[in-house]
């Protein structure tokens, strides 16, 4: 067979219905060696989201006629082409920006690792490779693997981040957070896990979920509305109704502070707007504060109204902020 035609016939076998002609001929391609045999037990695994399959039929005719017009310009290059080509229906099918190789790509494939660290005062949006699509909040980390091409697609996270979950009932959608581990087949949630903060919270807005510490029974079902929160330190669960505007407005770049304490307001605008604040004393950081801020208010618009009480003062130096 024309090496031409062995990558058409790969290009077809994985991204359409083969003719019986053609399934026996790429039946007899994938036992020619062991190479050919694995790399496509690689790809036949991968599982994509609808958009990237469309995606994948919409260049698959344009990549495949560039590649074979380099093959017919030299003979030399066949194999390299070859290596491309089927990299090139990796590039299509697993979303990504490096490609894979017969040599060793598909053995590094399913074990990299991609972290994806927002700084504070930014607010940032990834699209997982199943089509899911995690926004993190200022100061997390989102760790996930190239492509999910196990029965499970795990990832982990510290910080925040509200998930929009590919429904898929064959391959659930797990999250880490520090301990505890939310599992899904598809729905939107929240997941707030900061190192400084003393709980880890759950928040449900579509869906199902079920959240509990990893590798451990039972866990907690959770319908939408509700919260799951745990306790660090006592390492115990708690579940509540919640207001869902109070703990994903972030997305939207507003706030919602229902008899929230000083201490805790500043930890979120600190995040918010990449700044220290310094609370005097203990009384002024347990002191509640309730209010809105949704017309996209800065720093110090937020402060103005907290401190309107002209026994709190605050000041600002810098990205140094002292409230007394």
């Amino acid at each position: 067979m024309q090496e031409k035609n062995k990558i058409e016939l790969l290009s077809q076998g994985l991204l359409h219905d083969t003719e019986p002609e053609e399934g026996d001929a790429l039946e007899r391609w994938k036992v020619e060696t062991e190479d050919n045999r694995k790399l496509y037990k690689l790809l036949e695994s991968v599982r994509t989201s609808p958009s990237v399959t469309q995606y994948a039929e919409e260049v698959r005719d344009t990549i495949f006629k560039e590649l074979n017009s380099k093959i017919d310009k030299s003979i030399t290059r066949l194999r390299w082409l070859r290596v491309s080509a089927a990299a090139a229906v990796a590039f299509i099918l697993l979303g990504l920006t490096g490609y894979l190789s017969y040599d060793a790509g598909y053995q590094r494939q399913s074990s990299q690792l991609i972290t994806l660290e927002n700084p504070l005062g930014m607010k940032s949006s990834v699209i997982l490779p199943d089509g899911s699509k995690v926004t993190l909040n200022a100061g997390s980390t989102l760790t996930y693997p190239s492509a999910f091409i196990t029965g499970e697609r795990k990832v982990s996270i510290q910080g925040e981040g509200f998930f929009e979950v590919t429904h898929d009932t064959e391959h659930p959608f797990i999250v880490t957070a520090n301990d505890i581990q939310v599992k899904v087949l598809g729905t939107k949630f929240n997941v707030k896990a900061y190192c400084d903060e003393d709980n880890i919270e759950v928040t449900l807005s579509e869906g199902r979920v079920c959240t509990g510490l990893a590798e451990e029974a039972p866990y907690i079902m959770m319908e939408p509305k509700q919260q799951v929160r745990f306790d660090k330190t006592k390492r115990l669960f708690s579940k509540r109704i919640v207001n869902l505007d109070n703990y994903m407005a972030w997305k939207d770049g507003k706030f919602y502070f229902n008899s929230v304490t000083f201490q805790n307001i500043a930890r979120q605008l600190e995040r918010k707007f990449n700044v220290h604040i310094h609370i005097a004393s203990d009384d002024l950081r347990n002191t509640v504060f309730t209010g809105d801020f949704v017309r996209g208010e800065n720093l110090e618009q937020i402060l103005r109204v907290m401190t309107r009480d002209k026994r709190i003062k605050y000041n600002i130096d810098g990205d140094q902020i002292s409230i007394k």
